[in-house]
């Protein structure tokens, strides 16, 4: 049973992406038109409106997270696919208007987020732990990666055929797929038994947006080490970096809609089997220490070579060393010691999911908004814009390195220790 629910929540990963990848070279070019097509004010708009997206994500992943661990996941993980049959609609008939656009961009990010990640992380931990849920976690990196294959295919064939907003429809479908998928495929994975009653649910704690603070009052020196580096790497997630991705190939590599969308694809295709083979066999042969300092060393290579000189063959190139870690999976290791800490020191699994979320979505829209305003500065002042990928990496892979440099193996544990600062 637990190898058909996890191939079940793999699967409403592969759907959740596909919603958020369908309109990855769409959204941006119609973003463009709506700034006038001035590329500094689309990087502008592009960066703050993500930014907004974790600012305002981490309400709904604080509230989210812990009514499911009262209600149960699933009517949580149906949140975002539903809301996308209307988001897709909305966006198509009003694409040419500003004040729609970008709010119902912000919402459509929050809510696909919530169900996605946030949800998806819960399941899983409500059901596996420990080295399977490491396992578990990877294997949802390649339903991540399958996605990123098969979807810009059907975009791009939307875009030859059809208008750019055509897209949105798209999402209205897979979104509609997706929730009857879940109905009836996506079993409930916390039992009633393992639930929080409402008397704690109902707390004015619980509309906190800075409830994961109470991971630094409460949670051990170890636990809180661990949850800052995996947030500084969430730094580097594909959903952070796409837009200035987009933006580098088509202004500055001048790659056509079809040279993009091999790319994402072949790019897709790489992450599938990293996920599969590479990934699994560096977290079997490597510590956690090990496999965090190799993927974040690898990282930090791959994004200082990305922008070293606007190439496609040296932007190609620079894919390799990133594979075994990255879009977050460098924090695949840690990531499941401190849910099982966290779980020790009596935190919620949907809470702590929700404040690790919370935190990461916090760190994505400071990264956000630090490239694409870091771009526009680079492209007022005739500096090279290419150099945004080095602070990212910087950002994303060194400083959580320096971190893991200063944390002794004996707080790289899954069991309870003492609470506050050792």
């Amino acid at each position: 049973k637990t190898t058909s629910t996890l191939s079940a929540l793999y699967c409403s990963a592969f759907l959740s992406v596909a919603q958020a990848v369908i309109t990855v070279q769409s959204e941006p070019r119609i973003i463009k038109e709506l700034a006038g097509g001035d590329l500094g004010i689309t990087a502008t708009l592009l960066a703050n409106t993500s930014g907004l997206v974790g600012l305002i994500g981490i309400i709904i992943n604080q509230i989210g997270g812990k009514f499911s661990d009262a209600l149960g996941r699933k009517p949580f993980l149906l949140l975002g696919p539903a809301a996308n049959v209307f988001f897709g609609v909305l966006m198509y008939r009003y694409s040419k208007h500003r004040r729609v656009v970008l709010p119902v961009r912000i919402l459509r990010a929050i809510l696909t987020t919530f169900s996605s990640t946030v949800m998806l992380t819960a399941a899983m931990a409500d059901i596996v732990s420990g080295v399977q849920l490491s396992a578990a976690i990877s294997k949802m990196g390649a339903a991540v990666g399958a996605a990123i294959v098969a979807t810009p295919f059907l975009e791009t064939l939307i875009l030859q055929r059809f208008k750019m907003q055509t897209a949105y429809l798209a999402l209205s479908s897979l979104g509609m797929a997706h929730v009857l998928f879940s109905l009836v495929s996506v079993p409930e994975t916390l039992v009633k038994s393992q639930r929080k009653n409402w008397s704690s649910v109902l707390q004015l704690s619980s509309i906190n947006p800075f409830g994961f603070l109470n991971i630094f009052r409460r949670g051990s020196f170890a636990l809180q080490k661990m949850t800052m580096i995996q947030t500084l790497q969430m730094c580097l997630e594909g959903k952070n970096l796409s837009e200035l991705v987009e933006l580098w190939k088509r202004e500055h590599l001048d790659w056509s809609v079809e040279q993009s969308r091999n790319f994402v694809m072949i790019y897709g295709t790489l992450s599938i089997l990293s996920g599969i083979f590479i990934t699994p066999m560096f977290l079997k042969k490597l510590s956690a220490r090990g496999f965090t300092s190799a993927t974040n060393l690898l990282n930090l290579l791959g994004f200082l070579l990305r922008g070293l000189k606007e190439s496609s063959w040296v932007f190609l190139l620079a894919v390799i060393p990133m594979l075994p870690g990255v879009n977050g999976v460098s924090a695949t290791a840690l990531k499941s010691i401190s849910t099982d800490l966290a779980t020790a020191e009596g935190f919620g699994k949907g809470e702590f999911s929700a404040w690790t979320n919370n935190l990461r979505a916090l760190a994505g829209a400071a990264a956000t908004v630090l490239y694409g305003n870091y771009y526009a500065w680079c492209k007022r002042k005739g500096i090279y814009q290419g150099t945004t990928f080095a602070v990212a990496g910087l950002l994303g892979a060194a400083l959580p390195e320096l971190l893991l440099c200063l944390t002794r193996d004996s707080e790289l544990r899954r069991e309870k220790v003492q609470t506050g600062k050792n």
